[in-house]
């Protein structure tokens, strides 16, 4: 299985910056302990051992993960998220995916 990035990704996943993901909706298969790819552009770039799944609206994530996703608030990151899907809301429900990188 792949989870797929944007190419401006790319760096924090090799470096092991970015270690978590929020995707829309609960439509998500890994599970804790699955051995996934991290790509960007259907090239995988690095190997992850999926540590936590978490489903919750997105109001309900907190200061810590907003700071993991790389934001510094959660108005700019619900305006990042709008950018991929425009019709997310406060309320909508969020698959929270946290990882380790793999040698």
């Amino acid at each position: 299985m792949m989870l797929h990035f944007s190419p401006r990704y790319r760096k924090d996943l090799i470096s092991g910056k970015k270690r978590m993901t929020i995707r829309y909706g609960r439509k998500y298969r890994v599970r804790p302990g699955n051995v996934v790819f991290l790509a960007v552009g259907n090239v995988p770039i690095a190997r992850a051992k999926i540590t936590s799944v978490q489903v919750k609206q997105l109001n309900r994530l907190t200061p810590q993960e907003i700071r993991m996703e790389g934001y510094r608030s959660f108005d700019d990151l619900l305006a990042n998220l709008r950018k991929h899907y425009p019709e997310i809301t406060p309320q909508s429900y969020v698959t929270v995916i946290k990882w380790a990188l793999m040698p």
